[in-house]
């Protein structure tokens, strides 16, 4: 028995991972791009130690976020300028999380097709092309595996390593102190008299004391003068984005025939939902899986300045919570046919928001610009200007190129010298001036 769980474990991976590359494929040939650069730069290829130290240390160029920078000094050593490599390795968190909340699902509701669904919904939910396609946008993929697995680990009672795993993921991405509500809700749910008040207590200690060790010591006032919380009319705007994104709706505005076909997916799947509500364990489910969706908003909702789907990983887990609740009544085959509507969705969605996400129009440049100066393989320490020209102004090369880092990372032994005309004022005397225009 144990033996045939195991075949089924690896074929369900692979079948994850087939899936999930069915749609996001492109991400593959996805150029570097903008932060991808400076977090290379800066923790990987110096020094072990001052990789280490960078990593852990105080935040120079990004986020105080270990785990999450730890990719960058592990894969930027291993795959260097293979851009593949980090999103294979990126590939791998994701499908490893679709994987963990089959185990996770299937306990919960003690259905095996629920978890098969479940798993699946995650896996091929368009939300998550900025977090495949932009390897910066990894943190949230990262996280969120080892909060499912540290939920996991919770559910098989093994507590001292889900503590252990919560703590990474929160190192991983701050956004994951949402998971102290998933376990507080579990428990208020469905272990009710025998809630773990000893867990929840730690779990809310490890948290408090994470915010304010972040926040107070490891987040430069910069970081805060950007992400500034705000209450005003823009968070119903930002609940409506993330409520969308959510439910698998496009980020770009797209055909109105697939716009209906899945509101009218998503239409059956709540005539479902009431259908199954006549036993109050999945009235629970059901409630459990709001609060996750909720919890997943938080607090991002309010930072309605900087919106983007790749933060919706939790909230993700629970939306695909409910269709594999909604879904486990049907028949296979039928359960099969919800499944490939919302696979042909999300093939559509993400091919239409490559035409109009910024991910992609900013790799692209970069990669434009990198040939180009790979193609006229100026001197050695020769000027490079970047001035307004047919590909771009000078202003977007700064941004695609990660503030001129991507010229550092990819000719490192060039020495090349830079200059962005949109905000210095280049000195045209000198020797050796490439003018990119």
């Amino acid at each position: 028995m144990k033996q045939r769980s195991w075949r089924f474990d690896i074929f369900l991976f692979f079948l994850l991972f087939f899936a999930s590359l069915i749609i996001f494929r492109d991400s593959l040939s996805t150029f570097f791009v903008q932060d991808d650069f400076i977090l290379i730069n800066q923790f990987s290829q110096n020094s072990l130690l001052q990789d280490i130290k960078n990593v852990f240390g105080l935040p120079q160029v990004t986020h105080w976020r270990p785990i999450h920078n730890l990719f960058f000094l592990i894969a930027g050593n291993i795959f260097d300028k293979n851009y593949v490599g980090y999103h294979l390795l990126t590939f791998l968190f994701q499908i490893g999380s679709g994987f963990l909340i089959y185990k996770v699902v299937r306990m919960l509701t003690r259905d095996h097709k629920s978890g098969l669904i479940a798993g699946l919904i995650y896996t091929i939910h368009p939300a998550h092309f900025i977090s495949l396609f932009w390897i910066s946008g990894s943190a949230t993929v990262i996280g969120f595996f080892f909060l499912v697995t540290s939920f996991y680990c919770y559910f098989v009672d093994r507590k001292i390593a889900s503590l252990i795993l919560y703590v990474i993921s929160l190192l991983a991405s701050e956004a994951m102190v949402v998971g102290l509500a998933i376990f507080t809700s579990y428990e208020f749910l469905f272990k009710k008299e025998k809630t773990d008040k000893f867990l929840l207590t730690i779990t809310g200690i490890m948290s408090v004391i994470f915010l304010i060790i972040r926040f107070v010591f490891f987040t430069p006032k910069v970081t805060i003068d950007v992400y500034q919380l705000e209450l005003s009319a823009k968070v119903l705007n930002a609940i409506k984005y993330y409520l969308l994104r959510t439910a698998g709706f496009a980020e770009a505005s797209g055909d109105k025939i697939v716009s209906l076909i899945l509101f009218g997916w998503l239409t059956l799947i709540i005539l479902l939902l009431f259908k199954s509500l006549n036993k109050k364990q999945n009235i629970n489910l059901l409630i459990f899986s709001i609060v996750t969706i909720i919890a997943g908003f938080s607090p991002f909702i309010l930072i309605p300045s900087h919106l983007s789907p790749h933060y919706m990983n939790v909230s993700i887990f629970g939306f695909a919570i409910i269709i594999g609740l909604a879904l486990k009544q049907l028949r296979p085959v039928t359960s099969f046919v919800f499944l490939l509507i919302f696979l042909g969705i999300s093939i559509y969605n993400i091919n239409l928001t490559k035409s109009n996400n910024w991910v992609f129009k900013r790799a692209d440049l970069a990669k434009a610009y990198v040939e180009q100066i790979e193609k006229e393989n100026s001197l050695p320490e020769s000027k490079l200007v970047f001035a307004d020209n047919k590909m771009s102004t000078s202003q977007e090369a700064y941004i695609a190129l990660g503030t001129g880092e991507a010229i550092k990372f990819w000719f490192k032994d060039k020495n090349y010298r830079m200059c962005f005309t949109f905000f210095e004022n280049c000195d045209f005397s000198q020797n050796k001036i490439f003018i990119l225009d």
